[in-house]
């Protein structure tokens, strides 16, 4: 009688993946008290059934009457844990974005069905004395079984199926063929039974920073640890790992990309006597969660994983890296637009653990923050061991001493260090043949029928392609304007492709790698690619960004990075630092061994004082400058910001829909004395993308609170606003793209 009263007067508030600012209420089945925060249940919506999270339980919002009951308690105990019950609601609040896809994209997929069963552990493989004894150049004439079992007898432990796919796509076959000759075997563990390799010798510098973190294991502790590339951050990070897994605690490492994923795994499985789990994009949903389950119940002592690892519940939490952490990739650019980075630093300080950011080009907020005092610096200044410091050179790149976009001194540069046997890398950060097709007799160009930009020629699959909205078209035979025939279309500037083709045929007794998104488009790919570069199979190595973040290529000796000066000219108010940071990363490929490296960087504005700033003081000093050009103009880390973007299909609704709602934000009643400033609206740079028009509204203040306030209100009002069902919008606080 008493359950009864009680399902009389209280409803149990859920959480539902619905672009909605609210929760729902709902009966109980069942007495009230089973339904804990951080549960999942099956409640009718609509037609159907969903899977929300109990937040809580309390008094009905609406009348009881209303109200349907839940179908079905799916967890016994809480599948969220407590302290990721309140990341997620201060992470929904914080970005205003709905409660229940904030907690949808929290949890892994199989968790968002009803009735998941608990799946089975995926066979993983582990080297036999025969593979460990086996001369590796006898598969030469089966590469992929070759380089699958180096992959495994590198790793220092077995491997699931989910790593090897991301090793090789290709990686099944290959495979078998390895367990029918005896090399490789099955095992149904996925984790390291070896011993630990030897405590790795840190320097002065690197032995101050581990000690400092070390003496403030359980305390929040946040600090950033600001080395030069090759400085060895990871064995920092691994010295305090080892320290927090002796305690019986756990460490999350955060990395922005999966392609570094392997590359740390097997330095810290080779380093720590633990359990170590990934969690990214690269695995199925069983591998993903097995690994998330294995996370929570603390049978993984390490989780390594891309940003949406920063929602994985671990009872014994007690260290949290963040490398790369100036990295964009961090960011989440659509729905849920949380920055890990920052929601980490959030977790760190309710747990009352400690947290590094490591990076060699900190985030000109990171570094703001240091100056102000909230972060603890720990710099390390030399490379780890007998590296030194590539020698950079600038190098004008106007004139006629260029050959398909690279300049005579760079290409000497490559015969000098090639003819010694080392590698070089050539970095273009444009990917195809050539970013332009025009008309020689009429100045047409190649256009995108969806966007406001140039179709991108790729010569080897013969098409025209949009790198903004993906369309394609083949090659034109002639021009669509004036007729004139395909010896008249010409291709306009450089990408990766036309760079492979050049040196190619500049250099054909070595070869070449191209690694950029194209060439890497299969799952497994980028890891194959990397491998034959860090094992110098690869002489010249062609690629985009994906060569800059953290790859270790030790007999890369020269870099010739190709139009530098992109960035100079940007849209965006980031675009500058961002220039700075690839340099750098870029640079600090070459000579991380004991062979020291040059860094040729061409520029057409070889006189720009940003450009010799960086190459001749260095990244400290370039980001001083621009920490206090963004101070003098009034821009992020000195004012807080958010932008509202809106696109539809015919010109112009989106900027009237934007109007609409400039004039509602800047009431006095909701933004009084005019605390933020609402700027625009005004059409995105890039206007039109995938046949929609799009433009955009920026709130700027100088202070948080005030900005939240409006924005809360503003998130409610805009999904009651008749217009808004006319146009596609969102919210995105502290944007890292304002493009």
């Amino acid at each position: 009688m008493i359950a009864a009263e009680k399902n009389n007067t209280i409803a149990i508030k859920v959480a539902i993946a619905v672009p909605l600012s609210r929760v729902f209420d709902y009966l109980p089945g069942e007495d009230p008290d089973c339904y804990r925060p951080g549960s999942r249940v099956l409640v009718p919506f609509g037609r159907g059934s969903k899977v929300g999270i109990v937040l809580g339980s309390g008094e009905p919002s609406v009348d009881i009457s209303r109200l349907k009951p839940v179908k079905a308690l799916l967890d016994v105990e809480p599948l969220l844990s407590p302290d990721i019950v309140s990341l997620v609601e201060w992470a929904s609040r914080y970005y205003h974005c709905p409660i229940g896809e904030a907690f949808s994209a929290a949890l892994p997929v199989l968790l968002r069905k009803p009735g998941v069963s608990q799946p089975k552990p995926p066979l993983s493989y582990k080297i036999t004395q025969a593979g460990i004894n086996l001369d590796i150049d006898s598969l030469a004439r089966a590469p992929v079984q070759s380089q699958l079992l180096q992959f495994i007898r590198d790793s220092k432990s077995s491997v699931t199926g989910g790593e090897c796919r991301l090793f090789d796509a290709r990686w099944s076959a290959p495979m078998k063929q390895l367990i029918a000759k005896g090399l490789v075997e099955t095992t149904a563990q996925a984790y390291p039974l070896e011993k630990p390799r030897p405590v790795f010798a840190l320097n002065d510098e690197q032995q101050a920073a581990a000690t400092a973190i070390n003496n403030k294991l359980n305390v929040f502790y946040p600090s950033l640890l600001y080395g030069v590339t090759g400085s060895g951050k990871t064995e920092v990070y691994i010295d305090v790992a080892r320290r927090v897994i002796a305690s019986g605690k756990q460490v999350l490492v955060l990395l922005p990309e999966i392609g570094l994923t392997p590359q740390l795994l097997s330095r810290v499985r080779s380093a720590l006597a633990c359990r170590v789990e990934v969690l990214h994009s690269g695995l199925n949903d069983t591998e993903r969660l097995l690994a998330w389950q294995a996370a929570v119940s603390g049978e993984a002592s390490v989780v390594i994983g891309t940003r949406s690892a920063v929602f994985t519940p671990m009872p014994k939490l007690g260290f949290i890296v963040v490398d790369e952490e100036h990295d964009g990739s961090l960011k989440q650019q659509d729905g849920f637009r949380y920055h890990a980075r920052d929601l980490a630093m959030v977790r760190a300080r309710k747990a009352q653990i400690p947290i590094v950011l490591g990076s060699a080009t900190p985030a000109l907020e990171t570094l703001h923050n240091t100056d102000r005092g909230l972060l603890e610096l720990h710099k390390i200044e030399n490379r780890a061991g007998v590296a030194i410091d590539p020698v950079m050179t600038l190098v004008d790149s106007r004139g006629g001493e260029i050959e398909n976009g690279l300049s005579r001194r760079l290409l000497a540069g490559m015969e000098e260090v090639l003819a010694r046997g080392e590698q070089v890398i050539v970095f273009i950060n444009r990917r195809g043949y050539a970013p332009v097709l025009m008309c020689e007799e009429c100045g047409t160009m190649a256009d995108c029928n969806n966007c406001d930009a140039h179709m991108t020629v790729h010569v080897r699959s013969g098409r025209l392609r949009c790198h903004h909205c993906g369309a394609e078209n083949r090659i034109p035979s002639t021009c669509s304007a004036c007729e004139a025939q395909a010896d008249k279309l010409i291709r306009v500037g450089s990408g990766t492709e036309r760079i492979d083709e050049f040196l190619s045929e500049k250099f054909p007794d070595y070869k070449v790698l191209r690694i950029d998104r194209d060439s890497t488009s299969r799952k497994g790919e980028l890891q194959r690619h990397l491998m034959m570069a860090a094992s110098g199979e690869a002489q010249i190595l062609v690629g985009t960004q994906m060569l800059a973040k953290g790859h270790d290529f030790p007999n890369v000796t020269l870099v010739g990075i190709v139009d530098a000066d992109r960035g100079l000219f940007g849209a965006d108010f980031r675009s500058v630092e961002q220039m700075g940071q690839l340099i750098v990363q870029v640079a600090g490929r070459a000579g991380r061994a004991e062979k020291r490296g040059a860094v040729m960087v061409q520029s057409r504005n070889p006189e720009h004082p940003l450009l010799d700033k960086l190459l001749a003081e260095g990244y400290g000093s370039f980001a001083k400058y621009l920490l206090e050009e963004r101070r003098q103009t009034a821009w992020p880390p000195f004012v807080h910001i958010a932008l509202l973007r809106a696109e539809a299909e015919p010109p112009g609704v989106a900027r009237n829909y934007l109007d609409e709602v400039r004039r509602m934000a800047g009431s006095e009643d909701i933004n009084p004395q005019s605390a933020v400033m609402v700027l625009g609206p005004a059409h995105a740079p890039m206007e039109r993308l995938a046949g929609r028009y799009r433009a955009q509204l920026l709130f700027v203040c100088s202070q948080r609170k005030p900005l939240h306030q409006l924005l809360s209100w503003l998130r409610v009002a805009l999904e009651q606003l008749p217009s808004s069902r006319k146009v596609r919008w969102s919210l995105d606080v502290d944007p890292h793209d304002m493009l």
